[in-house]
């Protein structure tokens, strides 16, 4: 079929329309009796092969070859050893061996470099054979791609520069870089992108030797940084790469991936003199790659594939890694930290996963939170609040999908580990956080308040007559982030003076206010951090404030200005001390459904699953230690409440005796 029509007319070997007889005729073969047999077998069908002149034919013998090397792998390499390595020209059929490729019954690297030495060596036959497969595979056909026969495009890309040049040969040439181009023209300018392919197949094959040494990725990247002579082309020749493999991502196409990495990698440590221009390049790099995910994403919808870009991102983070350029290793995090955050869940939901993956990656946070600066502090701030701003909302849906709670899983054990390794992390950023947090997601807001500083030993909170007054730490304010309470803009200033000077509209003020949710917890916070500490909370003008809030509150406004307290009852300090205090007061001089509120927000932050604020445990301890609690009508209204709080206390006293 294929030998005898014009090189114009010619089609890629065609797939069998499913379903088909060809691969039930195949499963009926019954196994040989013995190699012998196995091996005649195997020489008849491929002798059969060779003859096929149909597409049936083709794909039939091709099938029952497969199954025979399934059978027997001593036939499998005696075969493949023939095909690939002997000078025969009966094998040159470029239908048959693409057909071969189709069903990946060849190892297409060794395949690659034989073809290429028998072009050096100009055997018979050999350049219309290779012109032909080339055209079926990557013109007529989408089975394989440029990488997979990189030295045999490049010795026919350098016959055509000889005078005598084959017409076939240069046709050929000039259809790879029309289609090389055709995605390009309206960015590429001069640059042949059939050769910035090429050079990039090449650095992916020298990726993949065994013996590749540093100079001789060197030297291939001298000369890509000689193509690539400004920031356009460079940032042309990152869309040529990062496209080559998320096109057309199969398990085939891993290695151009880590290959990508480790030239992102050298490039940034050639790319000029200054240090300027290797942050330039990474930048560049990192914002073709984000344009292209972002392309992917808008283009594919629910069938966007992530893994593609999962594995780049990781393999230029650690390729970059490696480098240790002390004077832009910093630098470089920063500008792979703000790629992250550019491609947050929120704005890219189809990457979420891959997304939490790159931001739990084992080097990333320890890198970030260890800087000598605060830059990556900041940056690591970001981040989370990114994460909690793209999973929160999720969570307060009615019903939640699989998909959301995995999300939620791996957020709980991402912020586990900050929580375990960066305490003072989580400690310095919690009214960032906490204010994200859903008041329903308990145990996630129970893990960021439990943070406490490394060199802190907490007392038992079930010591007998523990007091919080007496502790020093109690005296002691909280290092934390001040950027929370920007979002009061001028209140700060009218909470300022009014701990100075109590005006009696004030309340009435901040009651208008606070009708937005949002402001209570910076106010709550900021208006309590602000009261003094030796002045008496029967006096304090924050126990005032927030009396005359619950008083006017609904019960859903009162719920969560207790709620906003309860959030700084965490390590002793002078914050947790303050507001301990404020609640078990206004326990004690609010009516009845305040006193139950106030139960209910400590009782529902205990019942779930540790970790549990060391302040939340000193201050219910202390509370339920009165007797007088045990008489109100909210601990007995139910068996089930009853039997709750019973639990509670035997569990309390078996810890306290």
């Amino acid at each position: 079929m294929f030998a005898h029509k014009p090189l114009a007319q010619r089609q890629a070997p065609p797939a069998l329309p499913h379903p088909h007889d060809a691969p039930f005729l195949n499963g009926s073969i019954n196994p040989p009796l013995g190699l012998h047999a196995n091996l005649m077998a195997k020489l008849e069908v491929v002798y059969m092969l060779y003859k096929s002149n149909t597409p049936f034919a083709l794909e039939a013998y091709t099938g029952f070859l497969q199954s025979l090397f399934e059978m027997s792998m001593d036939v499998a390499k005696e075969a493949i050893a023939w095909i690939v390595y002997a000078d025969d020209e009966r094998k040159y059929n470029a239908p048959v061996m693409a057909m071969l490729i189709r069903h990946e019954m060849l190892p297409l690297k060794e395949y690659d470099v034989q073809l290429a030495k028998l072009i050096h060596a100009r055997a018979d036959g050999i350049i219309d054979f290779a012109v032909d497969l080339i055209r079926i595979c990557l013109l007529l056909s989408t089975m394989t791609t440029l990488e997979d026969h990189v030295l045999t495009v490049a010795m026919l890309h350098d016959m055509v520069k000889e005078k005598d040049a084959p017409a076939n040969v240069v046709e050929l040439v000039d259809d790879l870089e029309k289609q090389a181009n055709a995605l390009y023209m309206d960015v590429k300018g001069d640059i042949n992108c059939l050769e910035l392919r090429m050079l990039f197949s090449q650095w992916a094959r020298i990726c993949q030797h065994p013996m590749a040494s540093d100079p001789m990725y060197r030297q291939l990247v001298s000369k890509i940084l000689a193509v690539t002579t400004d920031d356009d082309g460079k940032c042309l020749f990152f869309r040529l790469c990062i496209e080559s493999f998320a096109n057309h991502f199969t398990r085939r196409t891993i290695h151009l991936i880590d290959a990508f990495g480790k030239l992102v990698a050298y490039m940034v440590m050639m790319e000029g003199d200054t240090e300027d221009a290797k942050i330039k390049l990474y930048s560049h790099a990192l914002s073709t790659l984000i344009l292209v995910l972002a392309k992917h994403h808008g283009t594919h919808g629910t069938d966007f594939n992530q893994k593609p870009f999962l594995r780049v991102l990781t393999a230029i983070f650690t390729e970059t890694n490696k480098l240790h350029i002390e004077t832009i290793d910093a630098s470089l995090l920063v500008v792979f930290s703000d790629a992250l955050y550019t491609l947050q869940p929120s704005r890219f939901p189809g990457f979420a996963f891959s997304w939490l993956q790159l931001l739990s990656h084992r080097a990333l946070v320890p890198l970030l939170l260890v800087a000598k600066d605060n830059k990556g502090w900041v940056v690591c701030q970001k981040l989370v609040v990114a994460l909690l701003q793209f999973l929160c909302p999720l969570l307060q849906r009615r019903q939640l999908q699989k998909a959301t709670c995995a999300f939620y899983r791996g957020t709980l054990r991402f912020l586990v580990v900050l929580l375990h390794d960066f305490p003072e992390f989580l400690c310095e950023n919690y009214m960032v956080f906490a204010q994200l947090i859903p008041h329903g997601c308990i145990q996630l807001r129970n893990l960021v308040l439990s943070a406490f500083p490394r060199i802190m030993h907490l007392p038992d909170p079930f010591t007998p007559n523990l007091r919080l007054d007496l502790l020093p730490e109690s005296k002691q304010a909280p290092s934390m982030v001040c950027s929370y309470s920007d979002a009061l803009g001028p209140w700060k200033q009218k909470i300022e003076a009014y701990v100075k000077v109590r005006t009696p509209t004030f309340c009435v003020e901040a009651f208008e206010y606070l009708k937005q949710p949002e402001r209570l917890g910076p106010f709550v916070h900021y208006l309590g951090s602000q009261s003094a500490l030796d002045e008496s909370i029967e006096t304090n003008a924050a126990t005032a404030v927030y009396k005359y809030l619950l008083t006017n509150m609904t019960a859903e406004g009162s719920y969560l200005l207790l709620n906003s307290i309860a959030d700084h009852l965490r390590y002793p300090n002078s914050h947790t001390y303050f507001f301990s205090a404020v609640l078990l007061y206004l326990f004690d001089h609010q009516p009845e459904h305040i006193k139950e509120q106030i139960t209910r927000v400590l009782l529902e932050r205990l019942i779930v699953n540790r970790p549990h604020p060391w302040g939340l445990l000193a201050t219910f301890i202390e509370l339920i230690q009165d007797p007088d609690f045990w008489g109100h009508y909210f601990v007995r209204c139910s068996p089930d409440i009853e039997r709750l709080f019973d639990n509670v206390s035997k569990s309390i006293k078996r810890t306290t005796a």
